[in-house]
């Protein structure tokens, strides 16, 4: 097969006999596949953008080209996309690694340590945090760790837990981080240590302030 045009060196493709034989069948077609590459490959060139069109072969052997909508960036669409898949990828495997290394630490301890200090067993414990009575976290691959420093002298739960998850929702590191971040609103202090001072008011009063948006 020799494609020619006023102006450019002829191109010769060979191609087997049975491939000619069904171009041949279809010269319309292949003069349009043909006209559509070069439109596209010249307007390639001139905006520096991918092109696409799609040649549509049904089983009778209609043949049709396809446009996509308004003949679209593609490499542009592709680029945005691979960017934004490996931003995801990139920010849950970080997200990952911070909630991996925080279950790693000396004071997180298993359901069943968490029993023993509690006096209790690990199926009252798993209750207990599905009543949202005990924070919980649970991990990529660790499973539920749970902060021993929930507990007081007693070994029993911060009463002002189930408080804490009706003002901020039902997430357990929502309430972690509450709770170990340090506020102004208690001296700089976390809300950890007022609790253990017994100032479980002042904590409610700065958790309903957060959700209500009052303070950052």
């Amino acid at each position: 097969m020799v494609l020619s045009a006023r102006g450019v060196q002829p191109v010769s493709i060979p191609v087997g006999r049975t491939v000619l034989t069904s171009v041949a069948r279809q010269v319309g077609t292949a003069r349009s596949v043909i006209e559509n590459l070069g439109h596209a490959l010249a307007e390639t060139r001139k905006t520096g953008r991918g092109v696409r069109f799609s040649v549509e072969v049904t089983p009778e052997g209609t043949v049709r080209i396809v446009h996509p909508p308004e003949n679209q960036d593609i490499a542009g669409t592709q680029a945005a996309e691979r960017t934004a898949g490996s931003g995801l990828a990139r920010a849950k495997a970080r997200g990952e690694a911070l909630a991996a290394s925080i279950l790693a630490h000396e004071d997180m301890v298993t359901a069943e340590e968490l029993a023993r200090r509690m006096g209790t067993t690990r199926v009252t414990v798993n209750a207990r945090r599905h009543a949202r009575q005990l924070i919980g976290l649970e991990g990529p691959t660790r499973g539920y760790r749970y902060p021993a420093w929930q507990l007081d002298r007693d070994g029993r739960p911060f009463a002002i837990i189930p408080n804490l998850f009706t003002a901020l929702g039902d997430s357990p590191w929502t309430i972690y981080r509450f709770l170990t971040q340090r506020h102004p609103e208690l001296e700089g202090r976390t809300a950890i240590a007022a609790l253990e001072k017994g100032e479980d008011k002042r904590v409610l009063s700065v958790a309903a302030s957060i959700a209500e948006g009052t303070f950052a």
